[in-house]
């Protein structure tokens, strides 16, 4: 879920060796457009060529809104699971805080090790009443995902699925220097199998 959700439960960090093809820069705001250009340079891994459809270039998620927890959740999910379809995990780093940036290229890298990337949907979510500790909140989801595996050699190709997962996730937000609230650590539970 952690975009695919995977993303979000099982997202291990990963040996950092992978791959990575198109970059796509993001304004502090979310709202310019993806361009293609290369991206293991602010990745952990090497540079290869990534090929996505049109589509899911175009399926940018809408400017990220920051200024709640609940907000910053909704937000980071829309954006890692657009960065996890693109194979670029720079397009969402405003939405997190840099130890969840590094568990997000883990798993970015992981998928492009194994040429392929994970394009998911968050088919529901259902966020509990947030909590404070200290100088972070935990805001609890119960969510529900579809994800498939596609390749990266030939744009759109379907490898594996589509399937379907359910979470118990637990979102640990802070605010940044900006005064934004970002995801600093996601702990997830997965309701049945994984793939």
């Amino acid at each position: 879920m952690r975009t695919a959700l995977c993303c979000l439960a099982g997202i291990a960090l990963v040996a950092m060796a992978g791959c990575s093809g198109a970059a796509r820069d993001a304004s502090s705001d979310g709202s310019e457009d993806a361009t293609s250009g290369a991206v293991g340079a602010a990745m952990a891994g090497a540079v290869v060529d990534v090929n996505v459809t049109p589509e899911a270039l175009a399926s940018r998620p809408q400017p990220w809104v920051l200024t709640t927890p609940e907000s910053a959740v909704r937000s980071y999910l829309a954006w890692t699971n657009y960065a996890y379809r693109i194979g670029a995990s720079a397009v969402a780093t405003s939405t997190m805080t840099g130890s969840e940036e590094v568990r997000v290229d883990s798993y970015t890298q992981l998928n492009l090790q194994r040429k392929r990337l994970i394009d998911q949907t968050l088919t529901s979510i259902t966020l509990g009443k947030p909590t404070v500790e200290g100088t972070h909140t935990l805001v609890p989801a119960k969510e529900t995902w579809t994800y498939s595996y596609v390749s990266i050699e030939t744009a759109g190709k379907v490898l594996e699925g589509p399937y379907s997962a359910a979470y118990d996730a637990t979102y640990t937000v802070v605010k940044n220097a900006k005064g934004d609230w970002v995801i600093d650590s996601v702990e997830s539970k997965a309701l049945g199998a994984v793939k």
